[in-house]
């Protein structure tokens, strides 16, 4: 299963998609801009980088996952998790690449470094739109002097069509060219302060937005009561006497994307120490076998009262 293509996907319609231990994709708006050097128009765009901080499960993939792949939500968050395993242990030793999505490596200071792949575009109102070439008139030559070697091959049409959709959509492209280069010649800045207009509304909004989600006031209090399954199926990782190691191996196994935890003094006064938990048995038993195959073979579950 190609876990990025289901990510690729939700970016279309979402700004965050977030992977469960591992990190998440946010999606920027980037306005069209036209690149002097290529000579070419380039339309707006949705630009993918990555954070790693924000991993919390919020639940978004999990569930798209289940619908698309006709799994209960357990099932997604299990499928999910092994798969970014696999990730963690991969990039230890090569890059990743993500289908639709870009590349992962590590970096020398040991950090995930992300390099989006620029060819698919998340923004449904750009998708498909193509980067145009656009030559620039000099001041002498008005737009009414194009002659057959200014016009670019894919504004040529063929000779003896009959097929008038194909040469009406030719022409609407020349048309296009045409008014671009006299958009450059003539220095006119109308579409650039649009679009300027058009990133300062978006940006006010998605302030807005922010602030509707953070930034909540003062509310009234509220009590609900919610019955919540206890997690009492513990996967140790390893006892320590010395607080100071507990608290690193736990620190560690987070990195690695595990909802690590450092459990009360046993009776030998031992800090253990569990990768995760879980509030059925069966459950952490299929994980204890993936753990002791990938991680540490002497893991074993502790059931707590």
């Amino acid at each position: 299963m190609h876990l990025s293509v289901y990510i690729s996907d939700l970016l279309f319609d979402q700004d965050c998609v977030t992977v469960p231990g591992f990190g998440s994709f946010l999606g920027n708006y980037k306005s069209a801009e036209y690149n002097f050097k290529e000579q070419k128009f380039y339309p707006p765009t949705k630009q993918i980088s990555f954070n790693s901080q924000i991993k919390d499960n919020d639940g978004l993939l999990a569930k798209y996952l289940s619908k698309k792949l006709d799994l209960t939500y357990d099932e997604a968050v299990k499928k999910i998790h092994h798969i970014v395993l696999r990730w963690l242990q991969k990039i230890k030793s090569e890059t990743i690449v993500l289908q639709k999505l870009g590349e992962f490596y590590l970096n020398p200071e040991g950090n995930i470094t992300f390099v989006p792949n620029n060819q698919v575009n998340h923004l449904k109102e750009s998708f498909g739109l193509p980067s145009v070439f656009v030559t620039e008139l000099s001041d002498k030559k008005s737009t009414a002097s194009f002659s057959k070697q200014q016009i670019p091959t894919y504004f040529k049409l063929e000779k003896n069509t009959n097929n008038f959709f194909k040469q009406a959509a030719v022409w609407v492209l020349l048309f296009i060219g045409i008014g671009s280069a006299v958009y450059i010649n003539e220095k006119n800045n109308v579409l650039e302060q649009q679009l300027a207009y058009e990133q300062s509304v978006r940006e006010q909004s998605i302030q807005k937005v922010q602030k509707a989600i953070f930034n909540f006031g003062s509310l009234p209090s509220l009590t609900v009561n919610v019955k919540m399954k206890e997690k009492k199926y513990f996967i140790i990782a390893g006892a320590f006497r010395i607080s100071k190691n507990a608290e690193n191996l736990v620190l560690n196994l987070k990195s690695k994307g595990y909802d690590a935890s450092r459990l009360a003094l046993n009776e030998k006064g031992l800090n253990p120490v569990a990768f995760t938990s879980f509030s059925k048995r069966n459950e952490a038993v299929t994980e204890l076998r993936i753990i002791q195959k990938k991680e540490n073979k002497d893991a074993w579950i502790f059931e707590s009262n």
